[in-house]
């Protein structure tokens, strides 16, 4: 083929893609970030001893707190909904037994405690 020709279409192809190409983001860290930043900041709000008692049955800002963080953490696969159905009970079931509490499927005072050091980074101190 001829060379001249091969050229002409190539190097406007490769001009074009490359174009494309930067303006596509390279990292969606900071919005990962940020939906863990939000993350953090609500179960921080939640201590061991203050933080509410959940079971099967209960619903809120608590239990779709504690979706979240399941999900995020990988043991919970279903909508954030916050209503603490089978789903929710069987996935704090399995967190449970792999952070050595009882697999219970509820959430009190232990589970919570595993959650938030799971989920809220530690400060380092010097």
């Amino acid at each position: 083929m001829n060379t001249r020709f091969i050229r002409s279409i190539i190097l406007p192809f490769g001009l074009i893609s490359t174009l494309f190409l930067g303006m596509l983001p390279l990292s969606f860290a900071p919005a990962k970030a940020q939906a863990n930043d939000t993350l953090v900041g609500r179960f921080s709000k939640y201590s061991s001893i203050k933080a509410p008692f959940l079971a099967p049955g209960s619903r809120g800002q608590a239990v779709r707190d504690v979706q979240a963080a399941l999900q995020r953490l990988g043991f919970y696969k279903g909508a954030i909904d916050g209503i603490y159905g089978s789903r929710t009970s069987t996935a704090v079931a399995i967190f449970q037994r792999s952070h050595r509490i009882v697999g219970d499927g509820r959430v009190g005072a232990l589970t919570w405690e595993a959650l938030q050091s799971n989920i809220v980074p530690r400060r380092r101190s010097f």
